[in-house]
């Protein structure tokens, strides 16, 4: 058993903070970070202005990257308005919330059916936590420290158009993401976390900026 004692041939650790390649694309679980903020306290106000957004952690479930945690913030609404009367941090997060959605029920972006506009809707933004969706993997980086490696977020949602969507979903059907009953908001559900009931490793407490 000494063996079990001599660790000079145990893995470096630079993989572990190495960051995901941008556009590299992953299935995710996507979970919610209630901030007591907007609708059923599902949104986080910003400390520093009037904008309200969603504190997101998305958990890639497959692949060379499983277990790895992306932390994103998805604008709900935004410190004002420009020139034109254009909320654009809101709008930039209902794109990335309506592809989410599509991406998780499996409808075509230019699907205009009334069950595609159907999938479009939700009753409380408590249906979009858990939601499962192949997600595209982009790099944010600090404007304060232009030289650092920066941080993962989640770009873009990708929805059954792709051609890799069906092989990264799997078997997952559309019709199975479609909650069933309306949500209690934060207070009165649980936001899940699909590795905690097995006790898996994770990568540790969300780092400062997800907080």
């Amino acid at each position: 058993m000494a063996s079990d004692m001599d660790f000079n041939g145990a893995d470096t650790q630079d993989a572990a903070f190495d960051l995901i390649p941008a556009n590299t694309l992953v299935k995710v679980t996507m979970i919610i970070r209630p901030g007591g903020a907007g609708p059923e306290g599902w949104l986080t106000q910003s400390q520093a202005s009037a904008a309200q957004y969603l504190n997101t952690e998305a958990i890639v479930m497959e692949g060379p990257f499983a277990r790895r945690r992306i932390y994103t913030r998805i604008g709900f609404r935004g410190k004002g308005v420009d020139a034109s009367g254009v909320d654009k941090y809101a709008n930039r997060g209902r794109a990335l919330i309506r592809g989410i959605l599509e991406s998780a029920r499996g409808i075509k972006a230019n699907d205009q059916s009334e069950a595609a506009r159907a999938a479009r809707l939700i009753r409380s933004l408590g249906d979009l936590n858990s939601l499962d969706f192949v997600a595209k993997i982009g790099i944010e980086k600090n404007r304060d420290e232009p030289d650092e490696p920066g941080r993962n977020v989640i770009k873009a949602a990708i929805g059954p158009e792709h051609r890799q969507y069906a092989g990264i979903m799997g078997g997952h059907s559309a019709s199975a993401q479609a909650p069933a009953a309306p949500s209690q908001g934060h207070g009165g559900g649980v936001v899940q976390d699909p590795y905690a009931a097995s006790g898996a490793a994770t990568d540790g407490a969300a780092p400062f900026w997800a907080r």
